[in-house]
């Protein structure tokens, strides 16, 4: 009996050593598995930092470009204003080139 009772503690203390030995295999991929998802969580982290410096340039460059857009906007208005009003401001040259004329060949 006692063989027996000693070939059965042998027996567990193996079960138990394997289960051991399969929960720190469990243990290591599981810490395996949290360092390679920090360093993906420190990537994205950089990546979104990045992307957000670009949204940050590509913002200062629109108001930049909206701000040239308007000032060109205005300069076309006062541009089309003026062709608009070449004709009369043309003829009041005119009148008074005539004028001259007509002063000088008096």
């Amino acid at each position: 009996m006692v063989a027996e009772a000693q070939g059965g503690e042998g027996s567990e203390d193996q079960g138990v050593g394997l289960g051991v030995d399969r929960l720190l295999g469990e243990i290591d991929r599981a810490v395996s598995r949290i360092e390679n998802l920090s360093r993906q969580v420190e990537d994205l982290r950089q990546r979104n930092q990045d992307l957000q410096g670009k949204v940050e340039h590509q913002d200062r460059e629109l108001t930049q470009f909206r701000e040239d857009r308007d000032r060109l906007q205005n300069i076309y208005n006062e541009n089309a204003s003026i062709i608009d009003n070449r004709e009369d401001i043309q003829r009041k040259i005119d009148e008074m080139l005539s004028r001259l004329n007509a002063v000088n060949t008096a």
